[in-house]
């Protein structure tokens, strides 16, 4: 059996619409040692979270209203707009679609998690952005995580 892993020291955005959602997130946050977890119900408010906070990881939905969770990272990832543009972001899709998918990659998602998900599965994702973190590179006005074949490169040369 694998042990659960430990993020002390974390703080986390969890933004989606639905309570029950983001209290389950926060409960698997919370038994890996994230204690400070911060929550929004929109892109909006969460946006107003990650000014005022600075919140070391963000969970995200996609389908938010008021701002979307694409709007929301698009404005997470322009340094211009974005109080923390490297901030880990992980995408929660209920419908993992191709095109989405490839749209939340090409404005600088970190992870992406289909729902619902285990608590296994957020770790791993965690385990990702916080343990083997990516550089980032700027494209257009985006910054964005190197894609890990390029990093995995650029760490062998």
């Amino acid at each position: 059996m694998i042990a659960t892993p430990t993020f002390p020291d974390l703080s986390a955005l969890v933004v989606d619409e639905s309570l029950y959602i983001r209290r389950i997130v926060r409960d698997m946050l919370m038994r890996v040692g994230i204690k400070r977890v911060l929550e929004a119900p929109d892109g909006a408010e969460a946006l107003g979270v990650l000014a005022e906070s600075k919140p070391d990881i963000s969970i995200i939905d996609w389908d938010l209203s008021i701002l979307s969770g694409e709007e929301f990272i698009r404005l997470a990832r322009t340094p211009a707009t974005s109080p923390c543009p490297t901030i880990p972001i992980i995408l929660m899709l209920a419908q993992p679609r191709r095109n989405v998918v490839d749209r939340a990659v090409a404005l600088g998602v970190n992870e992406i998690i289909a729902k619902p998900f285990s608590p296994k599965t957020l770790w791993s994702r965690l385990d990702e952005v916080i343990n083997r973190p990516r550089p980032y590179s700027q494209v257009k006005s985006l910054l964005r995580p190197i894609p890990r074949r390029a990093s995995a490169m650029k760490a062998v040369a």
